[in-house]
């Protein structure tokens, strides 16, 4: 009886062991994808502070130009401007955060609007509803207050975000020369 009662503590302290372990060690993956979260910033944009109101009043302009297509071809220059204010604000803002999210969405948004400006589809609008509505999510997120670091409160969201925002630049890099060859 005894000899069972100590292989049973025996078990259960190398259990613990493993457990001690394992975590110390999803500590480090953790504050690796923290590292590289915070690595994962776009060059030559300069952060900016986020601004919620404004973000707030361009995801109304950007649903006012989803809700119109055919006035999206006059207001390109505006969807690049608006793009450039996102990046500015993804590149200022911590990973991961609502601020991050919600500019990272919005500038999405602008490139998929100003996409739909170069080859008209309505999976470009419906991407873009989709980024605003996201946009709202996080500002609202924020907005209430509740200590949620992002909308799934997780260090790789920010990465996600930060890859997101990368995938943005490109695209609007694209856009340009669409744009410019007339297409």
């Amino acid at each position: 009886m005894r000899v069972s009662g100590a292989l049973l503590l025996l078990l259960v302290i190398a259990m613990a062991v493993v457990v001690v372990l394992q975590s110390r060690d999803l500590g480090a993956k953790r504050e690796a994808v923290a590292v590289i979260a915070t690595q994962l910033r776009e060059e030559g944009v300069a952060g900016t502070r986020f601004d919620r109101d404004r973000a707030l009043e361009i995801i109304l302009v950007l649903d006012g130009l989803a809700a119109d297509p055919e006035a999206i071809g006059n207001h390109t220059d505006d969807l690049a401007t608006i793009a450039e204010t996102a990046a500015g604000w993804a590149a200022g803002a911590p990973s991961p955060s609502p601020e991050l999210h919600a500019a990272v969405a919005i500038r999405k948004a602008a490139a998929e609007l100003r996409s739909h400006a170069v080859q008209p589809s309505p999976r470009t609008l419906d991407t873009a509803r989709r980024e605003l509505d996201r946009a709202r999510d996080a500002l609202t997120t924020q907005a209430a207050g509740d200590g949620t670091l992002a909308p799934s409160g997780l260090v790789t969201e920010g990465v996600r975000d930060r890859l997101g925002n990368l995938e943005a630049a490109q695209k609007e890099r694209a856009l340009e020369i669409d744009e410019d060859s007339g297409q």
